[in-house]
């Protein structure tokens, strides 16, 4: 007399599978069902699932054996249709096989069926379940060299980072452009460079724009080479990790990507900002006492006619003075800068002067380190030949990659360093200038966000305010040439130059026809680099304060 068996039939497929192979749930489902009418075997559960068989931490498979503990000896046969559908991992395959013996539940292949009570089946067990681990190693090792293989070809492989989209080149290969929401993505770069707002408030800012990234991920994305035009390809055995050149389009320059780099890594100066959310105190954080040096603070009291509004000092000195006058004489600081015509007229001729003769030169620079870095990579490529022909040994051949990637990395770091001149200066200066011009109607019509930040950037230091006046350690640079020219021309006279901190032994002369007689003498000063990038800090931030 046959004897009933109770089962559980499970079915499971990846989604790999059911594309790639065919498999479906409904077939293995059907085919089951059809071998237990067949055997007399009574079917008292069905769990299917599409989740991969490397692990068991699979949630139907999980349910199945939480069901088995709950109603032991309600089944004893665990059916499925063959055992790559139970597992693809041998070693965890042969404990769960324990666990379910001690269940007293068989677990049992329909194709591949197993008597595991004979001694000489448990070979078969582990060729059928050795099989598809082996499978799974093989394809993993595949898909690793195959993507491996195409990173070193310069093609990204996977979903597209923000910025791009996936997309197919003529060839019908998978590469990634440019997508809808580029701009904001260079938006960020430009603005994490600049160094004057930090990057959670920028990620604040990029989201309302529209840029759909999580704040754990925008560090992520800041880090990214892929934006710059170039795919990181990690170490991998005895491969070692490498910088390769993509196929895609850069979204950013070099140049940009590593100045984003140094203000991440605190290498570049931030611009400190200060924020507080009363309007009628815009000089709260950059004013210091006159009596004993500390910051002063700001508050309201409130009197008869309403809140009056004081900066003042929390130590026991006592100094304190009505924000309202101290406002009034700073706005009168910031009407000096707009009467100065001729001298940023001046600088406007002197920038694009210098800038086009230094790009000039740095035209003629970069081609040369490009030229040494293909002639470096081409000597690293042709030992990699004679290795692969066997000319030479693959200790030779490391000994001359050793040699040469860091003369490449060098010239790397020296391609960027000259391409941290700013293409787009005199976009900036038209803009910045046009600002000097009308610098106080700007500055009263500005947000406290943006007169803070116009506040920072002219004045390093902090400022003390006495006598109805303002007085600081030091003021920027180039707002310093703009408000006293004639007294840098003095100190050029007495030799003072590098107190002056303006020039150096990298000049170039400028001059201009017709000359007024007003600027004749100026037009003798030499522009140094130093000087030009404290004028670039000071127009960039007065561009960059205007997004906001």
């Amino acid at each position: 007399m046959m004897t009933m068996r109770n089962a559980i039939i499970y079915v499971r497929v990846s989604t790999e599978e059911q594309s790639e192979k065919g498999y479906s749930l409904a077939h293995q489902e059907e085919r089951l069902r059809n071998y237990c009418k067949q055997h007399n075997i009574t079917v008292v559960g069905f769990y299917k699932e599409d989740h991969s068989a490397k692990t068991f931490e699979r949630p139907a498979f999980n349910e199945l054996l939480s069901y088995l503990k709950k109603n032991k000896k309600a089944v004893d046969l665990l059916l499925f249709l063959k055992w790559d559908r139970f597992s693809r991992n041998a070693g965890d395959a042969y404990g769960m096989i324990n666990t379910l013996h001690k269940l007293g539940v068989e677990p049992q292949a329909m194709e591949q069926p197993l008597d595991l009570s004979v001694p000489e089946n448990k070979i078969m067990l582990a060729f059928y379940l050795a099989a598809p681990e082996v499978e799974n190693d093989r394809r993993s090792l595949n898909v690793i060299a195959g993507m491996r293989r195409a990173m070193k070809d310069g093609r990204y492989c996977t979903t597209a980072p923000k910025g791009y989209k996936n997309a197919r080149n003529d060839m019908n290969r998978p590469i990634i452009v440019p997508g809808n929401d580029a701009h904001l993505v260079r938006w960020l770069f430009e603005e994490v460079a600049s160094g004057i707002n930090n990057v959670k408030d920028l990620w604040r800012v990029a989201v309302k724009k529209g840029l759909k990234v999580g704040r754990s991920n925008i560090f992520y994305l800041l880090r990214n080479p892929v934006y710059m035009g170039k795919l990181y390809v990690p170490a991998y055995k005895d491969e070692e990790a490498m910088m390769v050149k993509g196929i895609h389009e850069p979204l950013i320059s070099e140049g940009l990507f590593y100045e984003a780099q140094d203000v991440l890594d605190s290498k570049k100066r931030k611009q400190a900002s200060v924020q507080t959310g009363k309007a009628e105190l815009p000089l709260r954080g950059f004013l210091i006492c006159r009596k004993c040096g500390n910051r002063l603070t700001g508050s309201a009291s409130t009197g008869r006619n309403g809140k009056y509004f004081y900066y003042h000092c929390t130590s026991k000195c006592g100094e304190r003075y009505k924000a309202e006058e101290a406002n009034d004489h700073f706005f009168s600081e910031l009407q000096k800068f707009s009467t100065y015509e001729e001298e940023i007229s001046l600088f406007e001729g002197i920038a694009a002067d210098y800038y086009k003769k230094a790009g000039k030169h740095k035209s003629i620079s970069l081609k040369e380190i490009d030229e040494a870095i293909e002639k470096n990579q081409a000597r690293i490529t042709n030992a990699l030949r004679k290795m692969s022909d066997d000319e030479i040994t693959s200790l030779d051949y490391r000994e001359i990659k050793n040699l040469y990637e860091p003369e490449i990395e060098k010239l790397t770091k020296k391609k960027y360093d000259l391409s941290k001149v700013d293409d787009n200066l005199m976009a900036y200066i038209t803009t910045a200038t046009k600002v000097l011009r009308d610098l106080p109607n700007y500055y009263e019509n500005a947000t406290l966000s943006t007169r803070q930040k116009l506040i920072g950037s002219m004045y390093p230091e902090k400022l003390v305010y006495e006598n109805k006046s303002y007085r600081t350690t030091r003021i920027n640079e180039a707002a310093r040439v703009i408000c006293n020219p004639e007294g840098l021309l003095e100190g050029l006279k007495k030799g003072q130059a590098s107190e002056i901190g303006s020039l150096s032994e990298q000049v170039i002369r400028i001059g201009f026809e017709p000359m007024t007689p007003s600027l004749e003498g100026l037009c003798s000063i030499q522009l140094s680099y130093r000087t030009s990038n404290s004028w670039l800090f000071l127009i960039r931030t007065i561009v960059l304060s205007t997004s906001f």
